[in-house]
């Protein structure tokens, strides 16, 4: 059973084309000995032809939507956006904690109107909004940069929590053996080393030269494309769900001190994260599995399969405080680059370019 007999199927312009194309299939399968069907092409087979269904039918337009969300004018609008809402969040938290010292309104049980330095807290949070938006941008573009903006994520998360620690302390009486002190210093390490690490993976990833065999290789490499913007369509929308689910409950805590969802009693540092990293493992797996009916290179699919494990580490850090949130954290970094060089060295040293 050949790709081109495959293809030719996808390429049906309607339903009847394709059970026209479909039968022929069938009886030269019936002809075909069985050692000479390959097991990538069945699994290829069934994949186009749920996209053809797809495309054919208009169950789902998700090109026309994610085109209109993710294009570049888009980009630079909710670029545009984030700065300003971080600005304007940044003077209302300001606002918020100048009326609770004068004691006009009381906000102190939440624990982010205390001190000037939490303030910093909010431009934070919209920038790291505008990151993830980024992170789904890049997904159907290149695994490698989506990777890196997990890790940058990652990184941002951890700079607003070193300012959450530094609220903590209290420099005028504190001593060395001062728990929080120790956390605000194994922050701060975390923040150098991943930011090194980020810099050695933009490195090895501008030395990362892939490119098609021939039309062919380029004509999977549009599909498979396609079929990621799929998955990041849906992904965004799974997002916007979560974030939904999450601001909600936060209210309700607020007001009521108790949580609609048990599993969703996490602090300011973890909240929505934890179920965005859940979301994003199950699609990079996803993405993992429609990739193997496409591209069989070994080296290839284990450096997805390395930057899927990457992404399951940063989500375990969310489970854990303290140094070992850090090292899950950092082994995650250094795992992802690591698969990288093997990468790199692998098309550096082969005659075989691959997509």
């Amino acid at each position: 059973m050949s790709y081109v007999t495959l293809i030719s199927l996808h390429e049906a312009k309607d339903i009847a084309e394709i059970k026209r194309k479909l039968s022929v299939l069938i009886k030269i399968g019936f002809r075909t000995k069985r050692e000479d069907i390959s097991y990538i092409s069945v699994i290829q087979f069934i994949v186009l032809l749920f996209h053809r269904i797809f495309y054919t039918q208009n169950i789902i337009k998700m090109y026309s939507f994610y085109d209109k969300l993710f294009s570049e004018g888009t980009r630079n609008l909710i670029q545009t956006i984030t700065t300003i809402l971080a600005v304007l969040g940044f003077i209302a938290h300001l606002i918020l904690i100048g009326l609770t010292s004068l004691s006009i309104i009381d906000l102190s049980a939440y624990g982010l109107f205390d001190n000037p330095i939490n303030a910093i807290y909010t431009p934070f949070s919209f920038i790291l909004i505008y990151e993830i938006y980024l992170l789904v941008f890049y997904l159907p573009r290149s695994f490698t940069t989506s990777l890196l903006k997990q890790f940058e994520i990652i990184s941002l998360i951890i700079v607003r929590r070193v300012f959450a620690d530094i609220t903590k302390i209290d420099f005028t009486t504190v001593s060395l053996s001062n728990p929080e002190l120790g956390n605000l210093f194994v922050d701060l390490g975390a923040v150098l080393i991943l930011a090194l690490t980020i810099l050695l993976f933009y490195k090895a990833k501008a030395k990362l030269k892939e490119e098609p065999v021939n039309t062919f290789d380029v004509t999977l490499e549009n599909r498979f494309n396609n079929l990621k913007k799929y998955v990041s369509s849906a992904l965004i929308i799974i997002l916007v769900l979560i974030s939904l689910v999450h601001f909600v409950d936060f209210v309700f805590s607020s007001l009521t001190g108790e949580h609609l969802i048990d599993s969703m009693k996490n602090d300011l540092n973890s909240i929505f994260y934890k179920d965005f990293f859940t979301a994003l493992i199950l699609t990079d797996v996803l993405i993992l599995l429609m990739s193997y009916s496409f591209f069989q290179d070994y080296f290839r699919l284990l450096r997805n399969t390395g930057f899927v494990i990457a992404t399951i580490l940063i989500r375990l850090s969310f489970g854990v405080t303290g140094s070992l949130n850090v090292i899950l954290i950092l082994s995650s970094a250094a795992f992802g680059y690591l698969i990288l060089l093997v990468y790199n060295h692998y098309l550096r040293t082969t005659t075989e370019k691959l997509t």
